[in-house]
């Protein structure tokens, strides 16, 4: 359509015929001057840019008619659930099915995150674990590691925040040995001083035997009557 439009309007561009400069003025008539040629070819280039636009305009309107006629489909509604209502009903699901494992003590092997001596160690049943520091307690003794942070079996685990409660979880531990560590040098230096140092030293180390980690309560229940003893603070 505009392609149109627009050869109709060079058509009559082509059809314009300007005469030659005359005389301003003959016999005291005033003829017709190349201004007026000039003031009706304007005319004819503003018609045509408005021919144009209007064709623009028209074709950009039915563009954009079609493109809200294809998508004016409604969208699709969802209606959504309580999810606070749900998240609750699975948490129960879940509490309920680590609860008949505990029960039936079907939950095979586990394993768990003790943190020890200032480190963090993932230790099961017969680990050794050698432990740098000087531990006060004796070859024999059966020490009891207060902060778990994580307990897991096959099926399911049990984080801390931070640490897991001491009458759900147990991990015992027995001292297997204790003892100093090879002799470590250190070696100094100093250049162009003629100074040199030697110093030797050796560490106290523990080496504890994992006796058990098991459960020995459910996850969802808590004594009736909670005190200080046994926590740590």
């Amino acid at each position: 359509m505009a392609a149109l439009m627009f050869r109709n309007v060079l058509s009559k561009l082509s059809q314009l015929q300007i005469s030659p400069i005359k005389s301003l003025r003959t016999n005291g008539i005033n003829c017709t001057s190349p201004a007026t040629y000039v003031l009706q070819a304007q005319a004819i280039e503003k018609c045509a840019i408005r021919m144009l636009r209007s064709a623009a305009s028209n074709n950009f309107e039915g563009a954009k008619f079609n493109a809200s006629q294809q998508t004016s489909v409604q969208p699709q509604q969802e209606v959504l659930e309580n999810q606070h209502d749900l998240e609750i009903a699975i948490t129960k699901e879940t509490i309920e099915k680590v609860n008949s494992q505990i029960k039936s003590n079907s939950h095979g092997r586990l394993f768990a995150v003790i943190h020890f001596a200032g480190k963090q160690r993932r230790v099961t049943d017969g680990d050794l674990i050698m432990i740098e520091a000087a531990h006060p307690a004796n070859v024999g003794d059966v020490i009891r590691a207060e902060k778990v942070l994580l307990l897991g079996s096959r099926d399911f685990t049990l984080l801390g925040r931070p640490l897991l409660r001491p009458d759900l979880v147990r991990v015992e531990a027995t001292v297997v040995e204790k003892s100093l560590t090879h002799t470590k040098t250190v070696f100094r230096n100093r250049r162009r001083k003629n100074t040199r140092s030697f110093n030797f030293f050796r560490n106290h180390f523990s080496i504890l035997r994992i006796n058990c980690v098991r459960l020995e309560g459910l996850v969802d229940q808590r004594p009736e009557i909670e005190g200080v003893h046994g926590r740590i603070f």
